[in-house]
């Protein structure tokens, strides 16, 4: 009898995606995911799929590169998480994406999160300008961030992987907005940081969307 590994590896060129900042010339810019430094790597993907590591439309895998061991950013040290896109059949199953329509995908997840680390960015520069201005705001700002992601290649396969940091502090999963409404989704008998965080959020979708003049704001926020 045959037995398929359900850990596999995969001979991958990887993308880091830089942690980028906001400034005013952000939207005229020709910034390209394809254009950054490509590295040949190595990463170990455990493809089992779980129900609680599954989205709307990717599963998350626990993994780790394997190589190389320079010019990756010390938060892929270890495990990592390495996401796929799926669709679901007409039997009631999934179905992994491959070629060009899984790398579209993975691109276009790429761009929002992207994008919603910028913004955020513009959020706490916003807040550090209206503290020299009026002073410091009545409460403690959260220290938040977005995960660093890459994007893994493996042309062999026809496989495009989403690589993210592990993050896992124990806390557990939060959503603090949901997509359709600008109001704080956290349960009323959450831990007081955590509406801490939400309220913070609610505010910055405001600065977002005021900074750029309506064009862009981060939606569904939500994490560790």
């Amino acid at each position: 009898m045959l037995m398929v590994s359900l850990v596999q590896q995969f001979k991958v060129f990887l993308q880091v995606i830089p942690a980028r900042k906001w400034s005013g010339e952000v939207f005229k810019g020709k910034f390209n995911l394809l254009d950054l430094h490509r590295i040949q790597g190595e990463i170990e993907v455990d493809l089992r799929t779980l129900k609680s590591l599954m989205g709307t439309f990717k599963t998350a895998h626990p993994s780790q590169i394997l190589m190389p061991t320079v010019d990756i950013p010390a938060c892929f040290a270890g495990k990592i998480c390495v996401k796929q896109v799926y669709q679901k059949k007409s039997s009631g199953t999934i179905g992994h994406m491959r070629g060009k329509q899984e790398h579209a995908k993975i691109l276009q997840e790429l761009i929002c999160l992207d994008w919603g680390a910028i913004l955020l960015d513009l959020t706490y520069q916003f807040v550090e300008e209206a503290a020299v201005e009026y002073g410091n705001p009545p409460g403690e700002v959260p220290s938040l961030r977005f995960v660093r992601t890459m994007l893994a290649e493996d042309h062999s396969n026809e496989k495009s992987f989403l690589v993210e940091e592990w993050i896992d502090n124990g806390a557990g999963f939060v959503k603090y907005i949901n997509n359709g409404h600008p109001v704080a989704c956290v349960q009323p008998d959450a831990p007081k940081e955590d509406h801490e965080i939400a309220e913070f959020l609610c505010f910055a979708q405001h600065v977002q969307f005021n900074e750029t003049n309506g064009l862009a704001y981060t939606s569904d926020y939500q994490g560790l």
